[in-house]
This record gives structure tokens, sequence and C-alpha cells, in this order.
């Protein structure tokens, strides 16, 4: 069952981090070597049995298995794009109108939802975000701020 949650976990987490505009993939494996892949090389990322799978367009495969990644990272031209909520201050939170408030001290430029798939749901520059309309499922929600980028996992119930 854990392994099913990480598998689904990662999943999601490829297509958001594409969404999110994203470069490399760097692969940190546990003899401290790392192997760092262009997002736009890549044609196929496959979870089978208990390994990654790389296709890349030129058709070139690699696997690598899950026991032996330590970590996976994202990178953007500039270098690790990872925020937390301490860095950026933002706390949300869903009203009793169904309603995602978003309070942060930061200019909040723009409220992203995305689906599990990676797929832009809704988006909004302002500080509320109606997710009535949302189906029962989970979503994650983008926070893009003045001072960063923050992603939170919410579950739509009823």
């Amino acid at each position: 069952m854990k392994k099913q949650f990480l598998l689904a976990f990662l999943a999601i987490l490829f297509s958001f981090v594409i969404a999110k505009g994203q470069d490399n993939l760097v692969i940190n494996l546990a003899d401290n070597n790392s192997v760092t892949v262009a997002l736009s090389h890549i044609q196929k990322i496959t979870f089978y049995s208990d390994n990654l799978l790389l296709k890349t367009i030129t058709g070139m495969e690699n696997s690598y298995p899950l026991d032996n990644i330590t970590s996976i990272t994202f990178l953007n031209e500039v270098g690790i794009k990872q925020f937390t909520e301490e860095t950026i201050d933002v706390h949300v939170f869903v009203n009793g109108s169904g309603e995602i408030i978003v309070e942060t001290p930061h200019q909040i430029r723009k409220l992203t939802v995305f689906d599990i798939t990676g797929k832009q749901v809704t988006m909004t520059t302002q500080s509320k975000l109606n997710v009535n309309f949302l189906t029962t499922g989970m979503y994650i929600l983008q926070v893009v701020t003045d001072k960063g980028i923050i992603s939170k996992k919410f579950i739509k119930n009823l």
C-alpha cells in the first residue's frame, strides 16, 4: 500500500511540475551520483514494478530502481524553485461557503487549481477562489506571490 501511494504521489508531482514550467529532472542516487535530464527531452515516464523508467525523445530508455533513488528534484534555469510556507508566509483554509482563502502579507499574483493530471481547472488573481463546482477528488493549489510560489494539495469532499 505504501508503494502504491508513493507511485501515485510521484505521478501527480511529475504532472504538476511540468505545469509549473520547470526545466530539468534530477534523480539523486544512493551512491551519491545523480542523473539530470531536460524535461523537454523526456518522452515518457513510467513506474513499473519497483522501477522508474525514463524514455527520452531520442528513444533511449533508462531504468532506475526506486530503492536506489534518494531524491528527485526539479530545476528551472536559475536553480531549485522550492518554497515552503515558512519561506513565503502563506496560510490557506476553506471557509463555510466553499471558497479557498489565502492569507499572506505578500502580493498574490495568481491562485491556480490543477487536477491530479496537471490540467488547470480554475484560476484567479484574487485571494479567494470558489471551489464549489469541483467534483470530489484531490487537487493542487498553486499560490503565486511576489515572493515566490508554493503548492498545496487539497481534497474536495462532497
